[in-house]
């Protein structure tokens, strides 16, 4: 069989078998992430203003949902930023302040404002922002081109924040292409902003915020997709094309179920350190024999 040909096979196969399993198993986990069966079900405000609701995802917040209230409205690049990963948003031109405390100016959320998503927007990757369409002060807001921010009091120390967002209309199949391959995306953005929120609210005003874990872990993951691809062009064997297969299925699952923390991606990072290097000294053996 020809060489290019294998190779493509090889391609579709590992490529075929990511999109089955982000289809059957992963999607259904990642656009209801963190919700009960009653908040995915339940209707929200501004829910009549989407053609579909894409997601509905949620976190538990150890902190009086006035507190909470008060970090979610300071949402926005003129504001308090997004509390997701400044270093995946900054270099793609998303440039916003940021802040580790409750400032006092920032203390409204009425109908008509604009949370930009950007201080430049000319700079950004994609132009947007999110018009707040209506507000039920200290409980929930609707944001155009996003969805619905709803708190729910556990008790006074615990607060639910739920966050609807709404899918778009698509009306061509490039639409369909861009929202299968955005949605997952938007998913690891919003996923860090709700624990940014919680961390920030648990932790309190003022308290300084290190993103560490947050580089490591993205690290981790960058790294580990370049050794895959190192060791999909090197491998030899049925062995080690199999272990290309299954290590490309563990880094989905770490990306996208897995918490978002060092561990697991230094982790996986290390197996495909050792793999080539057992791989590389079995190669060497087999010459020298």
């Amino acid at each position: 069989m020809n060489k290019i040909l294998r190779l493509g096979l090889r391609i579709l196969l590992i490529l075929g078998l990511q999109i089955v399993i982000g289809v059957v198993f992963i999607k259904p986990y990642i656009i209801t992430w963190g919700a009960t069966d009653q908040e995915i079900s339940m209707s929200m405000p501004g829910d009549h203003l989407a053609p579909f609701i894409s997601s509905t995802r949620s976190i538990t917040i150890n902190a009086p949902i006035s507190d909470v209230w008060d970090w979610v409205i300071q949402l926005g690049a003129d504001r308090g930023g997004f509390y997701s990963y400044w270093f995946i948003e900054k270099p793609l031109g998303y440039k916003y302040r940021e802040t580790n405390r409750i400032e006092p100016d920032f203390k409204d959320m009425e109908v008509g404002r604009i949370i930009k998503a950007s201080l430049d927007p000319s700079m950004s990757f994609i132009e947007y922002n999110f018009p707040v369409v209506t507000v039920d002060p200290g409980k929930s807001f609707v944001l155009k081109n996003w969805g619905c921010f709803l708190l729910n009091e556990i008790d006074s120390t615990r607060t639910r924040l739920i966050v609807r967002t709404h899918g778009q209309s698509m009306t061509s199949l490039r639409d369909h292409i861009e929202y299968f391959f955005m949605m997952p995306l938007h998913y690891l953005m919003e996923r860090r902003m709700l624990e940014g929120i919680k961390s920030r609210t648990e932790v309190g005003s003022g308290e300084p915020f290190s993103s560490t874990n947050d580089i490591l872990w993205f690290l981790g993951m960058i790294l580990s997709f370049c050794l895959i691809v190192v060791l999909f062009f090197t491998s030899k064997t049925i062995q080690s094309q199999s272990a290309v297969v299954l290590f490309s299925v563990i880094l989905l699952l770490i990306l996208f179920v897995a918490d978002p923390i060092p561990i697991y991606s230094l982790s996986l990072l290390l197996l495909l350190v050792f793999n080539i290097l057992w791989q590389n000294k079995n190669l060497g053996s087999s010459l020298s024999f």
